[in-house]
């Protein structure tokens, strides 16, 4: 049995999307609703959507992603202060 005091503690949680448009992603999540900018990272931009949750869209690429890809791929980023988060999933894989 685990318990919760055996994971690091989750600070933020950040889920990203591809886009085929950035600019017109920027437009509709900026202009349509009204979501704040985080962080600008050129090719991918993060908006907050509640306190320690945030939205984050890329720019797909033919470099990056497949065509395939590009219909379906997410991101999902869970972020710690502690290193150590992919060392507990090696261990126990099942969950």
């Amino acid at each position: 049995m685990y318990f919760m005091s055996d994971y690091p503690p989750i600070e933020q949680q950040v889920t990203f999307f591809y886009t085929h448009d950035l600019d017109v992603s920027t437009e509709f999540y900026e202009q349509k609703l009204g979501l704040e900018l985080w962080l600008d990272q050129g090719t991918c931009r993060i908006y907050t959507v509640s306190g320690s949750g945030y939205l984050g869209f890329c720019q797909a690429s033919e470099i990056s992603t497949s065509p395939a890809d590009k219909h379906s791929s997410v991101i999902f980023t869970l972020v710690t202060q502690q290193a150590g988060l992919a060392r507990l999933h090696r261990q126990n894989p099942r969950r």
